[in-house]
């Protein structure tokens, strides 16, 4: 189940967020005082573009039709009889089977595309778990109960983590933090109450905290010492005796 920490496992919203951010993008550069106007045009060209993981557009999966745009929309007949084949019982007779064998026909190929899409999202997962899989996690941590860690600020609100107000400036570990619950591959947190947000995170937001050992002091060496006693400085603060 994605996170809102780790979206990572929601590959297709993913790929379509990076799809509408590349378009508004390009939006927003030619037309970047009106761009929320052709947020509509925007829309209806994500739903009518065929999606590689199904092999349909969206429009289709949902209706099973395509939209009628200005390049596909029907000539206006000329031909008169609309009104006589209204009022001929055969010609009624004939619309009621018609409807029938359309609507029948319209059930079916609705069952098939649904199955050939849920056979072609299977397939694109299959694909894409072995992708990430290939790849790897980042963060394969393995944390027990009373661990000290250090917690990725990115998503935490900028007041809880940071005193300059800045997003730029702001620390990017705080912590550290006790471990007090394991769940697979998040965990729990020993968070203070006035930082006012969940407590169970990704492991990849987590790093284990080694605290800085304080440095003891060198004892100084018998050659430190020579060097020390035959220095120039030691020479001048010697007393001179009086010749």
């Amino acid at each position: 189940m994605p996170t809102a920490d780790h979206p990572q496992t929601d590959g297709q919203t993913e790929r379509v967020n990076r799809v509408l951010e590349d378009i508004l993008r390009s939006v927003c550069a030619t037309e970047p005082t009106k761009w929320s106007v052709l947020l509509p045009q925007v829309e209806f060209a994500l739903n009518n573009a065929v999606h590689s993981s199904t092999g349909f557009t969206p429009f289709y999966v949902n209706g099973l039709r395509h939209p009628r745009t200005p390049l596909t929309l029907p000539l206006a007949s000329n031909l008169g009889g609309g009104e006589a084949n209204a009022e001929d019982p055969r010609g009624l007779k004939g619309l009621r089977t018609s409807v029938k064998r359309n609507l029948l026909s319209f059930i079916e190929t609705g069952e098939a595309v649904r199955q050939r899409v849920r056979d072609a999202m299977a397939a694109a997962q299959d694909t894409q778990k072995e992708h990430s899989d290939r790849q790897g996690r980042k963060n394969t941590l393995v944390f027990k109960f009373g661990d000290q860690v250090l917690l990725n600020a990115k998503n935490l609100p900028t007041p809880e983590v940071s005193a300059v107000g800045s997003t730029k400036l702001r620390t990017r570990f705080v912590g550290p933090f006790m471990v007090f619950g394991v769940h697979g591959h998040a965990y729990t947190l020993d968070l203070p109450s006035s930082m006012a947000t969940h407590p169970t995170f990704y492991v990849g937001l987590l790093k284990p905290y080694r605290p800085a050992e304080a440095a003891e002091p060198e004892e100084p060496t018998a050659s430190q010492n020579t060097a020390e006693r035959h220095s120039p400085s030691s020479e001048r603060d010697l007393p001179r005796e009086a010749g």
